[in-house]
């Protein structure tokens, strides 16, 4: 893979990357590949922590909906079923 380096990046831009890099759950490295990817059009590639993190993400919106002593897992298959177990 190939090394890009950008120089007189304004701040106000880095400031920006950093603060997306956060919210997405990734380094401002990993944040600028993928807004290049997006620029042109590439799909992201994401690794295994990204991917994890993602996950874990979406894991802790889901718990909100799950009842206490209840796995995320039963609550899903109880809703597929169309009744709470």
């Amino acid at each position: 893979m190939a090394t890009l380096t950008v120089r007189n990046l304004p701040d106000e831009v880095r400031d920006q990357l950093r603060v997306r890099a956060a919210r997405n759950g990734r380094s401002m490295e990993a944040e600028a590949r993928a807004v290049l990817s997006e620029a042109i059009g590439a799909k992201p590639r994401m690794s295994k922590e990204e991917y994890r993190a993602v996950i874990e993400r979406i894991q802790a919106e889901m718990r909100q909906f799950v009842r206490p002593g209840r796995s995320l897992v039963d609550e899903l298959i109880a809703e597929a079923l169309g009744s709470r177990l």
